[in-house]
């Protein structure tokens, strides 16, 4: 079932992988540049994800008060505060997951590189079993594997990029007993800076070689630093312990793995640490931008809508007001329409003795 799986692998991945890092090989006749000049294009190709795994992860950082709010909130209820903690999720629309799954896609390649980079014969000059077979049998290149303490039954199946290196060194030889595959074998030189990038660092012996895995390190040392201080902002306890975590567990790993893998990794792994902080750079830089315009539209919408809500209660106090006025006014022309109505009705009490007086006089007359 695993088979299938390998050949999708190989073809997918491994293959486009050591195309590229064969073309640009051509192109510059230096191995050591050329991997240089694929990490870079790897990062161009790759720097949409990165993008988003910068976003994802400066989301959070801005997150984490109103997080801490919740915490604080619903300390003793767990429920709620999930509960609470997906509402926000959703109303602030940010993922947690989302910087970390970006994150992880660097590796598929990292992973292929060091296949393309260790079995050259199989990647790069796309030699059958057989033609390795027939390569690593010739007097000239075992007894140049001999001479530098290297297993010949293995070196075709685990390290296939010694190989390569005695192929540089004998080439001439090579393609003169197999001149089959004059056309088919790569001449790779993997001097760089006066360094064999085919050689793997060891441990206990101290050379050029024995310092790549330290540089490799500190480098990746640096810019774990670098990406913590711009990343900034509250954070909690637990993103802390987690920072300082990565902090030294990047960089061991880094250390640890150089000296196991040809120095040709190394170089990679410098590389990509080093473009790694630049890119980091520019893009802290934009989406730092970027939300700052966001927040300076989401306060400006905020506050046009609360003066909107202002304006809002001000006219709707104005009406009342004047409907207070106008029923006022209507009430008192009401009052007065129906008090000049009830003294018309009923006549003055003075008006009475008066009428008595001219009938009085009016009987006197008679």
């Amino acid at each position: 079932m695993i088979i299938p799986y390998l050949g999708i692998w190989q073809t997918v991945i491994v293959q486009p992988i050591s195309w590229l890092l064969l073309v640009l090989y051509n192109f510059t006749s230096n191995y050591g540049l050329a991997i240089i000049l694929f990490t870079l294009i790897t990062k161009i190709i790759l720097l949409p994800f990165s993008a988003k795994s910068k976003k994802g992860m400066m989301a959070m950082q801005r997150f984490n008060p109103k997080l801490k709010e919740l915490e604080a909130k619903y300390k003793n209820d767990k429920e709620k505060y999930n509960q609470e903690l997906q509402k926000l999720y959703q109303q602030e629309k940010v993922n947690p997951l989302s910087g970390c799954i970006w994150a992880l896609i660097p590796w598929p390649i990292f992973i292929a590189l060091y296949s393309a980079i260790r079995m050259p014969l199989d990647n790069l000059m796309r030699l059958t079993s057989e033609q390795v077979s027939q390569i690593i049998q010739l007097p000239v290149i075992t007894e140049f594997l001999t001479s530098n303490n290297i297993d010949v039954a293995t070196a075709a199946a685990n390290n296939q990029i010694v190989v390569a290196n005695a192929i540089h060194q004998h080439f001439g030889e090579v393609t003169a007993a197999l001149p089959e595959l004059a056309h088919t074998l790569v001449d790779v030189n993997f001097n760089f800076l006066g360094m064999n990038l085919s050689l793997t660092p060891v441990f206990n012996v101290v050379n050029v070689y024995w310092f790549l895995p330290i540089i490799s390190g500190a480098v990746m040392y640096l810019s774990t630093k670098l990406m913590q201080k711009l990343q900034g902002g509250d954070s909690s306890a637990a993103d802390n312990q987690t920072a300082r975590m990565m902090t030294f567990m990047g960089p061991a790993m880094s250390v640890w793995i150089g000296y196991m893998w040809p120095s040709a990794m190394c170089l990679y792994w410098i590389a990509n640490s080093l473009f790694g902080m630049v890119q980091d750079t520019l893009l802290t830089f934009y989406y730092r931008k970027k939300f700052a315009e966001q927040d300076a539209i989401k306060a400006e919408k905020e506050a046009a809508e609360r003066e909107a809500l202002r304006q809002k209660k001000a006219a709707q106090a104005a009406r009342r007001l004047e409907n207070d006025k106008r029923n006022r006014s209507k009430t008192s022309k009401n009052y007065n329409k129906l008090k000049g109505q009830i003294e018309s009705s009923n006549p003055k009490p003075e008006d009475a003795p008066e009428e008595d007086t001219k009938e009085g006089s009016n009987n006197n007359d008679e």
